[in-house]
């Protein structure tokens, strides 16, 4: 039987078709010298605009519908360019269902599906539905009566602490920037230019007061990285609390949130691997993040793919054992010897050069902003002295274990230590580069790369090339090619 859409869509569609206000705008602007009258003598031309719209964003929804049978669902939508897409239950990888309060007056929700065919920037289909016919969808899949019916058997629920302690570690800074930035435009979109230029104004204003000899400029965008810092954490907070997450045979069931409440079905064989993340502030606590890759969890909403929020060593084994006892942690068998060390510290250790060059060279091309250029240098030598640290950290841990078919795979990215367990059925290729400085002691750096949607790229670097090719079973007798521009990067 064919359904349709919620009617709700109806509104979102107006907004596709907002551009051809345009007509009555260019209108207004010739008439808006001649008077109110002339204006409203031709009216009619804007009313004709507005009910096009509206009849564009009905036929949308209307040209929307889906049908499902016991073994796939099928989606049908398009009035010029129609397009219909068939997919079986078994390959969805993960659903994901979204009930935000500003739907919950109208009683509909937003329904998620993906499969590791899709893109990786977007769902393979989005509808919205009333709740009732998403139920009803899932159970059709056999996926919402298995969920019902482990609401007892709840494995882990976060604590709210281990939540903050997420929101924590992941708050952006700069989104948080931005997202302050696009918030006071748009309200001064709204409300007026001068309403934006108060906001900043008094940014500017707190900024003399707490200035202490500080220049303003700079206490300006600490204050502006502070408040981005906050709306990152309360954003992250909001999404990720009441965290719950229940393992059945063949699924995960992933629920939290406040004001948009998230319900996530992960079928587990089509995770991808198993990430384990620290940045250096967590490891000196002992605190560790789990995560999984898999195709649509984490896709939309700068949602992170969390499995274990935070937990101590003890505990988040514990968790693993209960949630993902079939990805299999493991020792490290190989690592890199211990003069490699300058392999892994060469980048920070030519930032903290390059710093004093800068500031040297910044201030005599612009005297008059000496003091800024100063306090930005020294602030700068905060996080790359910590991206020193964290590299040796990564030296410490670097390298690859191996226990039945599961290889551990420790490296850094980033700001962020990473503890990765795959398959080995997960793996597509392993790629070996050697430079002519690795010839010396026949290491290599090492490129895994795994399924998924598109390709994930792990790198290892500076491991003993013999053992990494009797690990993965290459031929050890092949010598590596090098490039200049390997040799290059080595420098």
């Amino acid at each position: 039987m064919i359904r349709r859409t919620h009617p709700v869509t109806i509104f979102a569609n107006i907004g596709r078709f907002l551009f051809l206000l345009l007509v009555p705008l260019v209108r207004s602007l010739f008439y808006i010298r001649s008077g109110f009258f002339a204006w409203l003598e031709g009216a009619w031309v804007d009313i004709i605009v507005l009910l096009f719209i509206l009849a564009l964003a009905v036929l949308r929804w209307w040209c929307i519908y889906y049908y499902f049978t016991p073994s796939a669902i099928h989606i049908h939508e398009g009035f010029l360019l129609v397009r219909t897409r068939s997919i079986p239950y078994q390959k969805l990888s993960s659903i994901y269902l979204e009930d935000p309060f500003w739907y919950r007056p109208f009683g509909a929700v937003t329904l998620r599906l993906d499969t590791d065919a899709g893109s990786v920037k977007s769902h393979d289909a989005i509808l919205v539905l009333k709740k009732s016919a998403a139920v009803e969808l899932l159970q059709m899949g056999g996926i919402r009566q298995s969920l019902e019916s482990l609401t007892h058997q709840q494995i882990f629920m976060s604590r709210n602490l281990y939540v903050v302690i997420l929101s924590l570690i992941t708050t952006n800074y700069f989104a948080g920037v931005t997202f302050l930035s696009v918030f006071i435009t748009k309200v001064g979109d709204i409300l007026g230019e001068e309403i934006a230029g108060r906001v900043y104004g008094t940014l500017a204003h707190v900024a003399q007061l707490v200035a202490l000899g500080i220049p303003p400029v700079a206490v300006f965008l600490a204050v502006l990285l502070l408040l981005g810092w906050a709306i990152s954490f309360a954003r992250n907070l909001i999404r990720y609390y009441n965290f719950c997450i229940t393992r059945a045979p063949h699924r995960l069931f992933i629920t939290g949130g406040i004001f948009v409440q998230r319900e996530y079905s992960v079928l587990f064989n089509k995770i991808h691997f198993l990430d384990i993340q620290q940045t250096l502030f967590t490891k000196i606590l002992g605190i560790y993040s789990a995560y999984i890759k898999c195709s649509g969890y984490g896709k939309s909403d700068d949602i992170r793919p969390v499995i274990i929020p935070a937990a101590g060593k003890k505990a988040y084994r514990q968790y693993l054992q209960k949630l993902v006892p079939e990805f299999l942690l493991s020792e490290r068998t190989i690592g890199p010897n211990l003069f490699s060390i300058f392999k892994f510290i060469i980048d920070p250790l030519g930032y903290l050069l390059a710093d004093p060059l800068l500031w040297w060279a910044l201030c005599k091309l612009l005297p008059s902003w000496e003091s800024l250029i100063t306090v930005v240098a020294l602030l700068l030598l905060v996080p790359i002295l910590w991206f020193l640290c964290l590299r040796v950290a990564d030296f410490l841990q670097s390298g690859i274990g191996v226990q039945k078919d599961c290889y551990t795979l420790r490296y850094s990215k980033g700001f962020t230590l990473h503890t990765v367990v795959v398959h080995r059925d997960k793996i597509a290729r392993v790629r070996c580069r050697q430079s002519i400085i690795q010839m010396g002691d026949d290491a290599c750096d090492v490129f895994i790369y795994t399924y998924g949607e598109g390709l994930t790229r792990h790198h290892l670097k500076n491991l003993p090339r013999q053992e990494v090719c009797r690990l993965f079973g290459l031929d050890p007798r092949k010598r590596h090619r090098f490039s200049l521009k390997s040799l290059v990067r080595e420098f």
